[in-house]
């Protein structure tokens, strides 16, 4: 025990318990405080007298606290120097001293979970985590349930708790059966430090309630059915499938006044160990005319090994055997329907019962117009149905467009037994719907139109319709190819996907192609593949191609010989229509780089096989090389309110200057320079004379 402070002289006790076999003399007990004090470094007390065993003798050591002391508590070495059996003995212990420090007592258990009907050790683990001691330590343990009891006693006291050090503190505790999760205990905990400060706490702890293995009762009967008018033999057996049961009380009891035990209904059974099982034969008697679920009522009570007490309650199910009725099953030929037309469906009646039927009337109807319509009279009627016959039903049955999957339809049965009880029931009939899609092209423009040989990014504008009966999934449509009259006018613009096309419906698509130059004017059938989820087709797609002028340059020259330079030449060219069909609003235009002037003429009309000469009065660059020149004649005309165009390649000839063409105008150039040159001589002498 230690009791230390700043400043002036503290006091230390030491409690010596002597537990040697024999006895000792002349106790002396050194302290070494060099680490604490300012003034000390060794302080002794001694005892002369007797110890004997289990003695207890204190010593007292009196020193100053040094002010440079700020740890929470010191270790300090004590020697006990003893005479025992005339030999000078030593022992050495290490005192822990609390100078600054404070207690921190903190609680841990390793028992979360109690066993229901079973008395429990529980241990709690009080931990001073502080840096000072802890003094007169008082735990005192209250139950939070009424079905938790704590054994013996229930407050814990302890001197002191030094820091670091543990204190185990176990405690046995009873649960009832009653117990439940969550039922613990509230620790109140007391304690002061070294200066005799109070410090209180008070914690609780919560309990997981488990079950110990119980006697555990099953029960099974020979016979669930029992027949009305007699008495039914049959047995319960009674198994045990948990620990031994001891004392087993058994009571039996009817719940209907219409069901009888014969006999004992009390059993006593004095052991019935695990997996063992027991066989009570049961007479009951059942009062005729009686049918359906009769319960018959079972109650146990018994004991286990600790003599605590279980009860079971128990209803155990028998089923009177039914008294003969018809029976009408109702199924049909073909549970396949198509949409978007009338459906004949045959619904077959079956007397699977052991009784005549009598008076039976159906009615098929449908929940929603909507969906389906029954065609005439959905009623029918059928004087009697024998056990085992059937009876065929004929139905029309309209399933409207647009509708898919299943869907069910109705039909309400009544019918009479010989005692004339009537039974009414409606029941469902499902119909899955089938149909087929059936793609088709209605309608095809090509922009431009008309269509003539050489054009190029051609619009097939179509409209795909789906005249069949079922919608069309996943459909793919590929427009094919004629060999030297039609193709793709790039990659992808040949096909087309759609993903959803309904009955009835119908969408916009198109395709891009090429008509060949060489083509020849007609009518062609251009193969289509289409394809859907569960259906191909191959259709075609008509084209008619109208047939161009054909414009051609017979001839094309100069009215004379042109050189580089040449100034209002006429340049003459013919123009020849070789096809059968008139090209309207001719104009033919010249076009180079050496060739100026009047390059583009309107011609009007060339109807079939004529030809028409035109005349352009143009100059001829000084640049332009002599020699052959090519020249693009370009030829726009319109047909069918078509702006129809054509380029033809040709070539003049330009010829070579001679010398004295070259000569002659250098000569005059000269002759006219000369004479600016005496003019502006001329004035220029007047001026000065003047």
């Amino acid at each position: 025990m230690a009791n230390t402070k700043h400043g002036g002289n503290s006091t230390c006790k030491v409690s010596l318990l002597y537990i040697g076999n024999t006895s000792c003399q002349n106790i002396e007990a050194i302290i070494d405080v060099s680490e604490i004090s300012e003034n000390y470094t060794t302080i002794s007390d001694k005892y002369d007298g007797t110890l004997e065993y289990n003695n207890t003798v204190y010593f007292s050591f009196e020193f100053d606290i040094s002010s440079s002391c700020k740890k929470g508590w010191y270790n300090v070495p004590l020697k006990i120097n003893y005479i025992k059996d005339g030999k000078y003995l030593q022992e050495e212990f290490n005192l822990i001293l609390t100078i600054n420090g404070r207690p921190d007592i903190n609680v841990t258990t390793n028992s979360n979970k109690i066993t229901r009907g079973y008395v429990n050790n529980i241990k709690f683990t009080i931990f001073n985590k502080g840096d000072g001691l802890a003094r007169n330590i008082v735990v005192r343990i209250q139950t939070q349930d009424v079905y938790l009891t704590i054994i013996n006693r229930n407050e814990y006291e302890k001197d002191f708790l030094e820091p670091k050090e543990n204190w185990t503190i176990s405690f046995d505790i009873f649960a009832q059966l009653n117990v439940r999760d969550g039922s613990g205990v509230t620790l109140n905990i007391a304690y002061e430090d070294q200066r005799n400060n109070q410090y209180t706490m008070t914690l609780s702890f919560g309990f997981k309630v488990e079950d110990i293995d119980r006697p555990r009762m099953e029960l099974n009967v020979s016979e669930l059915k029992i027949h009305p008018g007699i008495i039914n033999n049959i047995t319960l057996s009674i198994s045990n499938i948990g620990n031994d049961a001891y004392n087993l009380t058994i009571k039996i009891n009817p719940a209907t006044n219409q069901l009888t035990l014969m006999g004992n209904n009390s059993f006593f059974i004095s052991k019935l160990l695990r997996d063992e099982k027991i066989i009570i034969p049961l007479s009951l008697y059942l009062e005729p005319k009686t049918y359906g679920s009769l319960p018959l009522h079972i109650d146990m009570s018994y004991y286990d090994e600790r003599n605590s007490q279980y009860q079971d309650s128990l209803n155990i199910g028998l089923m009177s055997e039914e008294e003969p009725r018809p029976i009408i099953k109702v199924s049909t030929e073909s549970n396949e329907l198509t949409p978007n037309s009338a459906n004949k469906i045959v619904i077959i009646l079956t007397n699977i019962g052991e009784k005549e039927a009598k008076h039976i009337s159906t009615n098929l109807a449908s929940q929603s117009p909507q969906i389906a319509i029954v065609v005439g009279d959905g009623w029918d009627y059928k004087e009697e149905l024998k056990p085992n016959e059937s009876w065929k039903i004929e139905k029309n049955v309209f399933i409207q467009p647009n509708v898919y999957g299943a869907i069910p339809l109705y039909l309400n049965i009544n019918f009479e037994d010989d005692l004339n009880n009537k039974y009414s029931y409606t029941t469902t009939i499902g119909f899955e719907l089938k149909g087929t899609s059936s793609i088709s092209i209605s309608n095809v423009i090509y922009i431009p139109s008309p269509v003539f040989p050489g054009d190029k990014v051609v619009k097939a504008s179509c409209v795909i319709v789906n005249n069949g009966n079922y919608t069309a999934q996943d459909i793919s449509i590929t427009l094919g190819s004629i060999e030297n009259i039609i193709k793709p006018s790039y990659i992808g613009s040949d096909r087309i996907k759609i993903p959803f096309l309904p009955v009835g419906g119908s969408i916009n698509v198109y395709f891009l192609i090429d008509i060949d130059e060489n083509a020849k004017p007609g009518y062609y059938e251009i193969p289509i593949t289409i394809t859907t989820r569960n259906e191909n087709y191959s259709t075609t797609l008509p084209l008619s191609i109208s047939e161009k002028a054909e414009l051609s340059i017979e001839k094309i020259y100069f009215d004379r010989e042109v050189f580089p330079g040449t100034r209002n030449a006429k340049l003459i060219i013919e123009i020849n229509n070789l096809g059968n069909v008139t090209a309207k609003n001719v104009r033919i235009s010249v076009i180079s780089p050496y060739i100026s002037g009047s390059t583009s003429s309107l011609l009007g009309d060339i109807p079939s096989g004529s030809k028409k000469v035109v005349m352009m009065e143009v100059d001829i660059d000084n640049k332009a090389n002599p020699g052959e020149q090519k020249l693009d004649i370009e030829i726009t005309w319109t047909q069918d309110e078509r702006m129809l165009s054509k380029t033809i390649i040709s070539s003049i000839n330009i010829s070579e200057k001679s010398i004295s063409e070259i000569i002659l105008p250098i000569t005059i150039a000269i002759i006219i320079l000369i004479i600016v040159t005496i003019i502006f001589r001329k004035k220029i002498i007047s001026i000065l004379k003047s």
